[in-house]
């Protein structure tokens, strides 16, 4: 059982960055953090602990950003307003202290607030970033406020701090009135290109290309990708065709084996071997970066060459090479080491099983749940492509408006998201 005291009593809502102390702390608050923080609150309730046990989550953002539906939020912002979940419309979800300088969050989220709002369990909201942390403690500073940090000590952490996208895939927006802000004005720009360039043909890019078609039949919509078949995932050269063809017959401009030359001008496409195109306007998805920096001076060695995080089967840090572990460490979410396609499925997944191992080990000092084994899952991937037409293959099955699918991605998957958390 945990014994840990509060360096430093938390008040209902905190203006102001300080330290204190929790039995446990979630570094990310999108789909594994929240996945996590849900399920060890049903744990705790329903273990009936006689003290009430500390869980704080850090987060920048003050709601749930559904990614998946981003490529269609920006240009569609009646739509984008149903892809931002704010943490008090979170039905299985509320606080009972915060920790914001965030005028918007403290009038909005600080109306539900109040330290009686969970038995057994006392959750508490951080709107900041995580700037480093070891075994014992991490260092914090509010949104915009770099040079005020503080320190949150702690028993086991759960780091779900996932990865970082070229905007506005990974909006800047902190409340749901500064992405909505993004939003339009993403979507105003847009209005007045006549030639989109899509620059890279992941996943992202792809649904990019096909919404803003989609959108703007009028528009030319170029999606221009170094390699001769996308996306880069490991699945069936079927499933690349079918993506293909539909963005071909939405008259999307699909033109692969070419590598763009970045240069000053922002109306012409270059190409490294030569040759280029006019453009109104070029959205970069030929990269992400996983916010790894965090792990850079405790934890480095744990870092791997492609910039994941070394787990073992119980998401606990370890190193593979030295079988140095650390047990009081979890990681999850896209950051994993993890032979899986990465995917909102997967982070839900290992919130849970991390929630179900952290309880096990408070109460009965054992873990209980290990990683599936992977080479008895199947591989799958959904995507929207052209004309809205959904795109899947499982098991190496290739289906176009598959009827599950089509349902679930008439919202993005908000609603299976919020039904699989809970909330």
């Amino acid at each position: 059982m945990l014994v840990r005291a509060l360096k430093n009593s938390l008040q209902s809502i905190n203006r102001s960055p300080l330290d204190f102390s929790t039995d446990i702390l979630i570094i990310g608050g999108s789909y594994a953090g929240l996945s996590a923080l849900v399920a060890l609150k049903n744990h705790f309730i329903e273990r009936a602990s006689p003290q009430k046990l500390k869980v704080t989550m850090i987060e920048p953002r003050a709601g749930l950003l559904n990614i998946l539906g981003i490529p269609r939020s920006i240009v569609d912002t009646e739509f984008a307003k149903t892809q931002y979940i704010q943490f008090q419309n979170l039905n299985d979800i509320r606080f009972d202290c915060l920790v914001s300088n965030d005028k918007y969050v403290l009038e909005n989220l600080g109306q539900h607030i109040s330290p009686n709002n969970n038995n057994f369990i006392e959750i508490t909201f951080v709107q900041g970033v995580v700037t480093g942390f070891n075994e014992s403690r991490a260092e914090y500073h509010l949104n915009g406020d770099s040079r005020n940090i503080c320190k949150i000590d702690y028993d086991y952490v759960v780091a779900a701090c996932g990865r970082n996208r070229s905007w506005p895939t990974s909006p800047v927006a902190y409340n749901y009135e500064s992405y909505m802000k993004e939003m339009v004005e993403f979507n105003e720009n847009v209005e007045k290109c006549n030639i989109v360039t899509v620059v890279g043909a992941g996943a992202v890019g792809i649904e990019i290309a096909g919404d803003v078609k989609t959108k703007y039949p009028e528009k030319v919509v170029n999606l221009i990708h170094p390699h001769d078949s996308f996306p880069p995932e490991p699945l069936t050269e079927k499933f690349r065709e079918a993506i293909r063809d539909s963005l071909e017959r939405a008259k999307v401009n699909v033109m692969t084996g070419l590598r763009v030359k970045k240069t000053g001008d922002l109306k012409r496409i270059e190409f490294t071997t030569g040759g280029s195109i006019k453009t109104d306007f070029t959205y970069w998805c030929t990269s992400f970066q996983n916010n790894t920096n965090i792990f850079a001076d405790s934890f480095e060695s744990f870092v791997s060459p492609k910039n994941n995080i070394y787990v073992n089967e119980y998401l606990q840090l370890f190193h593979p090479e030295n079988h140095h572990l650390v047990k009081n460490v979890f990681c999850i979410g896209d950051l994993v080491e993890v032979p899986i396609i990465k995917s909102a499925g997967w982070a839900l997944y290992m919130g849970r099983q991390v929630a179900n191992n952290l309880t096990s080990l408070i109460f009965d000092d054992h873990l209980i749940e290990a990683f599936p084994d992977l080479t008895q899952m199947p591989r799958g991937m959904v995507l929207v492509a052209g004309n809205g037409e959904i795109v899947s293959e499982l098991t190496g099955e290739v289906e176009v408006n598959h009827q599950g699918y089509v349902e679930e991605y008439k919202d993005y998957c908000i609603g299976k998201i919020r039904a699989t958390l809970g909330a």
